[in-house]
């Protein structure tokens, strides 16, 4: 049983070769070796894979497209996988290089955190800070902005709540996310609907240094 497997899902309609490069040269760059990746497509592959740094990674092209914000492509994943923490990634995401090394130190580490007498920052899901490219802080809430407006803010993901924490941020055993009946919910928002109740149910552990990136 490998540590973590990172989970990519794109589609070759949305991201462009170079971005591909981007996110999946991140996550096969890491410095942390014990880690299975699992990169799906939704539907059919339309050209070739890319060459990533001089190597084509294996894909796995579903029959059809699903066409749901690759919510399809992360419950195929989540029941494929062998590892014991999933971290779920889009391919325009990117990891910084010792992200799972940071991930894995923490999740080894005793409860800091207790409530009542018991650990309440348990290692059944860990929570790491991004940087959100392309997203401003408005009133009490959130502004998106146009791709390369060069503005950006740190998503701690911590306190989990709906609108603040992004799907690649939290990172659960995969025994936890079958007994969910893995991504079982498919609306767009879905990672904001399931990711507050998931961490009250098992409690969490935050990261505090920032280990990503989002566009």
């Amino acid at each position: 049983m490998p540590r973590f497997t990172v989970v990519v899902v794109y589609y070759q309609g949305v991201h462009t070769d170079e971005i591909f490069r981007r996110g999946v040269g991140s996550v096969l760059g890491q410095t942390f070796g014990d880690v299975e990746v699992q990169i799906y497509h939704d539907g059919p592959l339309h050209r070739a894979v890319p060459e990533v740094n001089g190597v084509v990674p294996e894909v796995r092209a579903t029959v059809e497209r699903k066409n749901d914000w690759g919510h399809s492509l992360r419950d195929l994943g989540i029941r494929q996988a062998a590892g014991e923490y999933i971290l779920l990634f889009n391919a325009d995401n990117f990891l910084h290089p010792h992200c799972l090394a940071t991930l894995d130190a923490q999740a080894k580490r005793l409860p800091q955190l207790l409530l009542n007498g018991q650990p309440c920052d348990t290692d059944n899901i860990l929570i790491f800070p991004i940087v959100y490219h392309d997203l401003a802080r408005f009133m009490q809430g959130w502004l998106r902005l146009p791709s390369g407006s060069g503005e950006k803010l740190i998503m701690t993901g911590n306190p989990p709540m709906y609108g603040q924490i992004d799907c690649m941020q939290l990172v659960m055993k995969r025994e936890i996310w079958l007994a969910e009946g893995g991504w079982a919910d498919k609306r767009e928002d879905s990672d904001g609907q399931m990711y507050p109740l998931f961490c009250q149910k098992y409690g969490y552990r935050g990261v505090g240094e920032v280990l990503g990136e989002h566009w």
